[in-house]
């Protein structure tokens, strides 16, 4: 029964029982099934939101393995598509959630066909080309998102808001990623806790979002799990802004091709 698999969370007052109606009628799409997208998914499924798809072109490596916690060895050696492994396993999980897994990469040519219908889009990306296409989609089309990023220890959460709020493009410009040598993950390292502590909290403000709670964080949210720091910046608007300022209809291709796959 729904009432016995969501008692404890409709019993924080904040939540309720009209939270979790409003969660169950609730549709989300997560971009990337990765170290952050493997545990957005588990985490939205089990709290009950009522239909999840989840974009993932890539396979399981066995160097995913020590952060992505919904893969295991046998889809390594498989090379199993990562979201058509996550619908399988989920729909396990909970019977009430419509879980559809699509094995395609986002690009800006097709965020229209793959984000239209949902009410929030979740970032489980590694690289800024996806985000930018989920941000320009959203921000054109006024609906929200959750960005969230890692590297080495530290991670960044920030809800977007169309017409409410900066967008991605307000906190890291193009011209200014460009201008900065900073290390990929690949370089950088990603230590194993803290794509999951970031997804969580990407999934928390997602659920705050949908059950229109006014505790939702407006601001960037800056963890560091291995230092313990923890801030919340205050991110203005930037009037000037392509996207979310003088809306732009499109960009040229060449802002979709930066190879920093960090944070910053």
């Amino acid at each position: 029964m729904a009432t016995d698999r969501y008692h404890r969370q409709v019993q924080f007052p904040d939540w309720g029982e009209h939270g979790q109606a409003r969660l169950r009628q609730a549709k989300v799409v997560q971009v990337g099934c990765g170290g952050l997208g493997s545990m957005l998914a588990p985490a939205m499924v089990r709290a009950g939101v009522g239909e999840l798809t989840i974009i993932d072109q890539d396979v399981v490596d066995i160097s995913n393995l020590h952060r992505q916690f919904l893969f295991d060895e046998k889809d390594a050696l498989e090379k199993a598509h990562k979201a058509l492994v996550a619908e399988k396993r989920l729909r396990k999980v909970n019977a009430e959630v419509r879980i559809t897994g699509i094995a395609e990469k986002l690009s800006a040519t097709n965020a229209h066909t793959l984000l239209s219908g949902y009410d929030l889009v979740l970032d489980g990306t590694d690289n800024m080309e996806s985000r930018y296409a989920i941000n320009d989609w959203c921000v054109r089309n006024n609906v929200p998102w959750i960005y969230g990023g890692v590297i080495g220890s530290t991670g960044m959460v920030m809800p977007v808001l169309p017409g409410k709020g900066p967008c991605l493009r307000c906190l890291y410009p193009e011209a200014e990623l460009s201008d900065k040598n900073i290390p990929s993950a690949d370089e950088a390292g990603t230590i194993s806790t803290i794509p999951a502590f970031i997804a969580l909290l990407q999934v928390t403000e997602a659920i705050k979002l949908l059950i229109r709670s006014p505790d939702l964080i407006q601001a960037l949210i800056v963890v560091d799990i291995w230092t313990g720091a923890y801030h919340q910046v205050s991110v203005e608007k930037d009037l000037q802004c392509r996207c979310c300022g003088k809306h732009v209809a499109s960009f040229p291709r060449s802002l979709y091709r930066t190879k920093i796959y960090a944070l910053f």
